[in-house]
């Protein structure tokens, strides 16, 4: 199993088959794609990109300390289970801690709420519409000091 850093415009394909398959591809391209603390890691299996995360600096409102926000989460249908989506968290945490972050934060849609729970995030809101898309919590993960 293969995690690496990736380019914005690769994570575009998968972010439309699996996040957003009924709207234009233009909704899967983030403001914050290109700015400079942001990075893109992706999952590869037989060199092909399946699954991806999206890491932007970006504060949680309700606490200073919690710096970036993961965006576009997604694995493929085809690999889901074989813990891609995991491993890519683990590099992501690896990343954040030598970028001084005290942790990240995420919109999580409610399916992937005890994958997110499973690997440490706590929920930290009520559930909330994301128009289009469906009802999410806000989950954060918090490193240790």
């Amino acid at each position: 199993m293969e995690i690496r850093m990736i380019q914005a415009s690769e994570v575009i394909p998968l972010r439309h088959e699996v996040l957003r398959p009924h709207q234009p591809i233009e909704a899967c391209i983030y403001p914050d794609d290109h700015a400079e603390e942001t990075f893109h890691l992706g999952g590869i299996k037989n060199g092909c990109i399946v699954a991806i995360g999206t890491f932007s600096k970006c504060s949680f409102e309700q606490d200073s300390e919690i710096t970036y926000q993961l965006r576009g989460m997604a694995t493929s249908p085809d690999v889901r289970g074989e813990g891609f989506g995991k491993a890519l968290l683990e590099e992501a945490r690896n990343v954040l801690v030598k970028r001084e972050a005290r942790g990240w934060w995420c919109n999580a849609r409610l399916v992937a709420v005890p994958f997110y729970e499973q690997i440490g995030l706590t929920i930290a809101s009520e559930s909330f519409e994301i128009e289009g898309i469906g009802p999410h919590h806000v989950m954060v993960d918090r490193f240790k000091a």
